[in-house]
């Protein structure tokens, strides 16, 4: 039985590139899922304790805009892995087995 996930991206797959993938290649762009899952979560911890340790140091107008810029830092990260992690997939997928 398949998880929703793996008809999702064949559904996906389908419309996208006119076929289906095969079981490698699904394997392959889960794997790729968690691991840039993970590198998001541990930015986003990251930046959270750097705004934690901010919290006891800073105070006002200056604690709030280093605050800004920590979370600009994050969305930047998360906007970059999030490219990256689209091209590898993209990369799995045009691998034919």
């Amino acid at each position: 039985m398949k998880s929703a996930l793996e008809i999702a991206m064949e559904k996906t797959a389908g419309a996208q590139q006119g076929g289906t993938l095969t079981d490698e290649q699904r394997n392959g762009i889960a794997d790729l899922e968690k691991e840039y899952q993970a590198k998001i979560a541990e930015q986003e911890i990251m930046i959270e304790s750097k705004i934690k340790a901010l919290a006891v140091q800073a105070q006002g107008h200056e604690f709030q805009q280093q605050v800004l810029a920590l979370r600009e830092q994050l969305v930047q990260e998360r906007e970059r892995l999030e490219a990256e992690k689209k091209t590898k997939i993209q990369a799995v997928r045009d691998r034919r087995s």
